[in-house]
């Protein structure tokens, strides 16, 4: 699991951004809105689940930092989705409750959950849609491997799929939570180097 999610974290999306044109939006991925509700609410629900969990020896993010990280999250579940469409990759409910089932598992249940997703920033409400994600990209390594690559060289095709996908989708992001590097796929801070001065 991850191994999955950390390829699935890492490969979100492409283009060098401006802000959206709708202020209510806090990106735009092809034709589809993410409003900046879906990302205050992910949010709202995280803080809300910290403060039923000691958080005590947990490194946490918080600020903009938390408000990037959950933005990433949406994109990068739009964008796999949309790769996995153009793939013809179809996960079941079925699949989704094996695998809810072998995570649960390797955790020790349904009672340590909650403190797993706190420990990710992961909202409870997302859950179904990290599964997806986890599957899809676990059917795409697997197909890579299958063509003959190795599991680190498969990782990285992946990654490099996912990017091409989202410069296809021309991704658009509220200057609010930063800007967009395509070398790295990752949001950054408006001031990349937090005020740091370089010669």
């Amino acid at each position: 699991m991850k191994k999955f999610m950390a390829i699935a974290l890492i490969v979100a999306s492409g283009l060098f951004l401006a802000g959206c044109s709708n202020m209510s939006s806090a990106a735009t991925v092809g034709g589809t809105d993410i409003s900046m509700k879906m990302v205050e609410d992910s949010i709202a629900e995280i803080l809300a689940e910290r403060a039923k969990t000691d958080t005590s020896q947990m490194q946490l993010e918080s600020g903009d930092a938390l408000n990037r990280s959950q933005l990433q999250f949406f994109i990068t579940n739009k964008i796999i989705e949309e790769v996995a469409i153009e793939d013809n990759i179809k996960i079941t409910q079925a699949e989704i409750d094996a695998y809810r089932t072998k995570i649960l598992g390797q955790i020790g249940g349904e009672p340590a959950l909650p403190n797993v997703l706190v420990n990710a920033t992961l909202a409870p409400s997302n859950l179904v849609d990290i599964f997806r994600r986890d599957l899809i990209v676990a059917k795409l390594s697997q197909a890579a491997t299958n063509s003959g690559l190795s599991e680190a060289d498969a990782g990285t095709a992946i990654q490099q799929l996912v990017i091409e996908k989202a410069k296809a989708l021309k991704i658009v992001i509220n200057p609010k939570f930063g800007k967009w590097n395509d070398l790295t796929a990752q949001i950054e801070a408006a001031d990349a180097t937090n005020g740091a001065v370089t010669p």
